[in-house]
């Protein structure tokens, strides 16, 4: 059993679908945990690792963007604060998404056509995850298809997620592989 934990409820039930996928398992059992925000997960998610590891899981997953270009101060500061001091360290991943989780459907942009059939954006050129504030990119690419914003996060993230070519994903965000080497052979190793 997972337990995923992330600083809102729209990130871990996005990332309780792409476990479940990456596993190729729809039945997974997740117990989740989202957070109102990243001071609340770095106040409250070493507790609920452990709460989580009383409960069964033997795998625990922790997202904390990392609102910029830069991942290793906020992966730092998640070990530092939220893994560490868990009981339970050594079954945890860090999953730290460049900018935001969103760089990762801009990675598979086709996905979002499952969901909005008549939106069909271009590919999105580079690595997805140097577009700044790549949830605020999806929304002004859902707004110039259709002249009004169509793309809600919270809403639509887990519902694009099932749709995601995993394969691109994990080609073209570093970030995703981290999670997905988890999934599929077990605890990572610290990022580069």
């Amino acid at each position: 059993m997972y337990g995923i934990i992330g600083e809102d409820r729209s990130d871990v039930d996005t990332l309780s679908v792409i476990v479940k996928r990456l596993a190729g398992n729809d039945r997974l059992p997740i117990k989740k945990k989202g957070y109102s925000g990243s001071g609340e997960l770095l106040r409250k998610g070493a507790k609920q690792l452990n709460a989580f590891a009383a409960i069964g899981c033997t795998r625990l997953i922790v997202c904390y963007d990392a609102d910029g270009p830069e991942h290793l101060p906020r992966f730092n500061q998640l070990m530092r604060v939220v893994v560490a001091p868990s009981e339970v360290p050594e079954r945890c991943c860090a999953v730290i998404p460049v900018y935001e989780l969103e760089a990762w459907i801009l990675a598979d942009i086709a996905a979002v056509t499952k969901i909005f059939t008549s939106w069909l954006p271009q590919p999105i050129s580079g690595i997805p995850e140097t577009i700044p504030d790549p949830k605020e990119h999806l929304i002004r690419l859902s707004k110039q298809a259709n002249g009004k914003p169509r793309y809600v996060n919270a809403i639509h993230n887990e519902r694009v997620a099932l749709h995601l070519n995993l394969d691109t994903v994990y080609s073209r965000c570093p970030s995703f592989q981290r999670l997905a080497t988890f999934v599929k052979q077990g605890p990572p190793q610290p990022p580069p």
